[in-house]
């Protein structure tokens, strides 16, 4: 069954309803969230994120004479490596000397030994043939068969050479036979030797490379460490600048919190770019009234407890900020062009909070409320100079929209 206009009429209406709560939740769930002076950083969070940097930064630099240490002892082990290799090397040259010398050695006991048997081989023919030709005993032939004593003379002859040079034989073999044993004696302690030096060169080594192998995982493990407490110092140096930042929003906060609770709405600015410049009530106006300046007040006194701040009243720079010998004590002028300046005098000693030269905004705190100078109580003594003279300050500040 179709609707009645009306009831389409209204079923629309509560469409657009709904659609503009929606509308509505959405916009107030996107809207930014303005934090409280309480919700920032305190000084304390500052500090405890400083000291967090610092305590990193100090282990840092204790990993680093750490690691200053481990590379000298990392240099210091692979010299010594140098030296055992060196050592190693001329060690080893030398018994490839010696090996080859003892090499030599046996070769020549060998040969040595191997004429030994040949010159015994030779003696022993000798022998045979001195038996062979005189008998067992030529000298009893001679006796005994004197007709053939030309014959059995002549064997003794013969016989006594060939024994000669037996003997001859027998004693070069004795002779050879004693260099080969001598030969393999001394290429057995050579050998021995060269094996004891190859031990003591290897063992020099393993010790050397083990060393060397220590030092370098040690400062690999240790630079592994600095790496990983400087990405964590750079994280706390991260949240440290952060802190900082937040603190200094927090201060701005808490600094126009504590304004608007003085009763007086310092952040508000008139149209003319001026604030009041401190709290607190008028206890002294400008002009001859005053006895205390000598029958002339250049300004007037806002009284307020010391220590208080005290804002730019308009942004200019600083032509003036130290002790004043003419009664204002600290005192603080900022220029504002054209011949214009403010003053702001009796701050107290180390209130100053800006220099010669810099630029201060509108509202910017420059000082505390003191009582330095001619002066007796706690208070601000604030000025106007302009080309033509000093100004009402209640009247100029009235002129630029501002209302003391």
């Amino acid at each position: 069954m179709p609707r009645s206009p009306r009831a389409q009429r209204a079923t629309g209406v509560g469409v657009l309803a709904l659609l503009l709560a929606g509308i509505l939740t959405l916009v107030a769930l996107l809207a930014p969230v303005t934090a409280r002076a309480d919700d920032y950083p305190t000084w304390e969070d500052v500090e405890a994120a400083r000291a967090d940097e610092a305590a990193k930064i100090a282990e840092i630099d204790r990993i680093r004479a750490l690691l200053d240490g481990l590379q000298a002892e990392v240099t210091r082990t692979q010299q010594e490596l140098q030296i055992k290799a060196k050592a190693w090397q001329e060690i080893d040259a030398l018994y490839q000397a010696k090996a080859t010398e003892t090499a030599n050695l046996e070769k020549q006991a060998q040969e040595s030994a191997a004429r030994a048997d040949e010159s015994e081989l030779r003696a022993a023919e000798w022998a045979a043939q001195v038996v062979r030709i005189g008998g067992t005993d030529p000298t009893l032939n001679l006796f005994t068969e004197s007709d053939r004593a030309e014959d059995i003379l002549s064997a003794i002859g013969v016989s006594s050479r060939v024994s000669q040079q037996a003997n001859a034989v027998y004693e070069k073999a004795m002779q050879e036979r004693n260099t080969a044993q001598s030969l393999s004696a001394q290429a057995e302690v050579a050998r021995t030797e060269l094996k004891a030096l190859e031990e003591q060169a290897a063992i020099a080594m393993q010790e050397a490379e083990a060393a060397s192998a220590a030092a370098s995982a040690a400062l690999a493990e240790q630079q592994q460490n600095v790496n990983r407490l400087n990405a964590q110092l750079e994280v706390l140096i991260q949240n440290r600048e952060a802190t900082e930042a937040d603190y200094k929003k927090g201060e701005e906060a808490r600094y126009q919190e504590w304004l608007k609770n003085q009763g007086v709405n310092w952040g508000e600015v008139s149209d003319s770019g001026w604030v009041r410049p401190a709290g607190g009530w008028v206890s002294s106006g400008f002009g001859y009234s005053d006895p205390t300046y000598g029958g002339f007040h250049k300004g007037l006194d806002l009284a307020q407890s010391c220590w208080n701040p005290i804002i730019a009243a308009h942004e200019g720079i600083v032509t003036f900020a130290g002790w004043n010998s003419g009664g204002y004590g600290y005192l603080v002028i900022i220029d504002h062009g054209g011949g214009l300046e403010t003053w702001y005098a009796h701050q107290p000693e180390g209130g100053i909070q800006v220099s010669v030269g810099q630029y201060v905004s509108t509202g910017a705190q420059i000082g505390h409320v003191g009582t330095t100078g001619n002066s007796t109580g706690c208070h601000l003594h604030f000025a106007v100079w302009t080309p033509s003279g000093w100004q009402d300050p209640l009247t100029f500040m009235a002129s630029q929209g501002i209302y003391i």
